[in-house]
């Protein structure tokens, strides 16, 4: 089994402090980490979402397109691997946007605090859903959502509709949705992207948030 060593970082700047871990021992012991965050636009406008797996953080809940912890020594872009790892997609680097860094805190199935450092991207992708090929130990399905339902749910939990994408077999999915099936982030960050990638499709420039 391969382990995966990644930076701590410490605050204020939050950069690497020159100590390296086990992603496993940094997230038991409460560490801050780096994490990327890729969102895909789609055509309508709408966004890429894949559903959590089961264990660790969030699952079976609707997250980022793509998303992962950086390696040590790693920043920037680097994390765009996680695309072709994740969703068997090579993303240009020159079609991405950087959108901003933000702190999150959020507790794990087993009671861990996973303290992270996100840096937050944005890009286009009018592939066909069935174009992607899902690692289904990270990637049970994938939902392309119009932005106006995202937007309508997370301002108010009151609103459901239907969600429709393809399972990592290829097989058509879909699943009745609310505000509550997203994953949990402190400060409203789904809603803040679901806006920003409403302009992001309209051509505006997008500053970071």
């Amino acid at each position: 089994m391969n382990v995966e060593y990644v930076d701590i970082l410490t605050p204020p700047r939050f950069e690497p402090s020159g100590v390296v871990k086990p992603v496993v021992d940094a997230i038991k012991a409460g560490d801050w980490l780096g994490v990327m965050n890729l969102w895909i636009v789609r055509p309508g406008p709408a966004l890429l979402y894949q559903e959590r797996p089961p264990g660790g953080w969030a699952p079976g809940k609707l997250d980022g397109s793509v998303g992962g912890y950086y390696r040590a020594s790693e920043s920037g872009l680097d994390g765009l691997r996680e695309a072709e790892e994740e969703l068997g997609w090579k993303c240009p680097e020159g079609d991405v946007t950087l959108i901003g860094r933000h702190l999150s805190v959020g507790v794990d199935e087993k009671g861990r605090e996973r303290r992270l450092v996100v840096t937050v991207f944005m890009t286009y992708c009018d592939l066909p859903l069935a174009g992607f090929t899902l690692d289904p130990k990270e990637v049970p399905a994938i939902y392309e959502i119009p932005l106006a339902n995202v937007v309508k749910a997370l301002s108010d939990r009151r609103v459901t509709f239907t969600a429709r994408g393809l399972s990592s077999g290829g097989q058509p999915v879909e699943r009745v949705t609310s505000g509550d099936d997203f994953s949990y982030v402190f400060g409203g960050y789904h809603l803040r992207i679901a806006q920003i990638a409403k302009k992001f499709a309209e051509g505006q420039r997008v500053f970071c948030y």
